[in-house]
């Protein structure tokens, strides 16, 4: 078999709305609303530079089954760009853009292989030469529920690929489209299962079949944090498979912390926040990010921080702070979570209501018999049978910081620094 290899990519959503995003400020508004045509652009460009022989895009394509016209004319434009370079593009479509959506009647490259809603088995050559076989289905609506994977079956002895936008293995935070297990995939006699759905770059199986996804192309919210990209994958005579993450995003989201442990005065906290800023601005690749703040802590600022507009003001200096760094620091938001100093041991002494709360949780944890305790007084919880099918029970090696986690916000709760 002749080596190829190809670009894995997914979850374009090109035209994303971003929502609020950059309300009166012009520059972070071009920015991202350009974001998504440029990380695809950087996509293409990659195809172009590594010299692959395809592409795949796992479903996602646009933002929205009413997709735009200037979405399918960038995604049309950047496959023509491929088509010119003898490279061929293979596209399924999910939840986001499924088939019955609307489309304009534009016309594509004989080299762009779209997926219906049947699967299909389409054959890669080059110089007529067989490389590879990829298999792949498209999703008819928006909400496709069906196993879509146990369709898929190896034809041959060639190198198949599964081309499928699915949620494997019910992967926590996404929804439940075209649910399969890994046991599916496995099945299945596949090669490779370019996969898409999940937003983060994820590799359920590094060994053969190689089950993968790259993630989106481009970060759209907080949750989305990091680098984004598509993976290069190289496969040699042998089959083996040897695999590239390569970012593509334009701008990046980041969720940050910032401590006023031992900071005694509002310059501190605003020295440290624009630190943080110009920190980000340096150690994102040259890209411009926006990040979420969460000053947390305990000290003498953490009552200074409860009085009016004190956020509000922190957020408009540091904002002026972010954007004047090249590349900029957007501050999307500025969370509060913070306790006046605090003596643990002092407050024990006591025998008001937090001193014996704090007591009972010292006890509770020197029990020998913690753990079977804390599990019997959360089974109510991890048992009910419309909660456990979003909840995992914690392991035993959690239950501690679960503890602790509920005493601290006992006191973030209860004390405020009076006497």
């Amino acid at each position: 078999m002749p080596p190829f290899s190809f670009i894995h990519a997914a979850d374009l959503h090109l035209d994303s709305p971003f929502a609020s995003m950059g309300h009166n400020n012009p520059e972070l508004a071009s920015v991202m609303r350009s974001a998504t045509f440029k990380a695809f652009d950087n996509v293409i460009q990659l195809c172009l530079d590594k010299k692959v022989d395809f592409l795949l895009i796992s479903g996602d394509v646009y933002d929205g089954a009413d997709r735009s016209l200037r979405a399918q004319l960038k995604f049309q434009e950047g496959l023509k760009i491929l088509d010119n370079a003898g490279i061929r593009s293979f596209v399924v479509h999910g939840n986001h853009d499924p088939l019955n959506g609307w489309s304009s009647n534009l016309k594509w490259p004989e080299s762009v292989h779209q997926f219906r809603d049947s699967l299909e088995t389409i054959p890669v050559e080059r110089d007529n030469e067989l490389l590879a076989c990829i298999q792949g289905i498209s999703y008819p609506k928006k909400n496709e529920t069906r196993n879509l994977a146990r369709r898929f079956k190896k034809t041959s002895q060639t190198f198949h690929i599964g081309l499928l936008h699915a949620n494997a293995g019910s992967i926590k935070g996404f929804k439940e489209y075209a649910p399969c297990t890994m046991a599916d995939l496995l099945k299945s006699g596949m090669d490779y299962w370019a996969l898409g759905h999940v937003h983060r770059k994820i590799i359920l199986s590094d060994h053969v079949p190689r089950i993968v996804y790259p993630g989106n192309t481009q970060g759209r919210g907080i949750n989305e944090t990091g680098e984004k990209g598509c993976f290069l994958v190289r496969v040699n005579e042998d089959k083996e498979i040897d695999m590239e993450f390569y970012p593509v995003d334009m701008v990046r989201w980041i969720s940050s912390e910032v401590s006023i442990n031992d900071m005694q005065a509002e310059q501190d906290l605003i020295n440290c926040l624009e630190s943080r800023c110009k920190e980000i601005s340096e150690t994102q690749s040259g890209r411009p990010s926006i990040t979420r703040i969460s000053i947390i802590g305990n000290g003498p600022l953490a009552k200074r921080l409860k009085g009016p507009n004190i956020i509000e003001d922190l957020l408009e200096l540091t904002r002026e702070a972010g954007m004047a760094l090249s590349p900029f620091v957007w501050v999307e938001k500025i969370k509060v979570s913070v306790s006046p100093e605090f003596n643990i041991a002092a407050a024990m002494e006591k025998q008001d209501f937090l001193g014996q709360l704090l007591c009972y949780s010292k006890e509770l944890l020197e029990d020998e018999k913690f753990e079977n305790i804390l599990k019997q007084e959360l089974s109510l919880l991890f048992e009910n049978s419309r909660a456990r099918r979003f909840l995992t029970p914690p392991e035993s090696t959690s239950l501690e910081k679960l503890l602790k986690d509920a005493e601290k916000s006992c006191v973030q709760g209860i004390y405020t620094g009076d006497d």
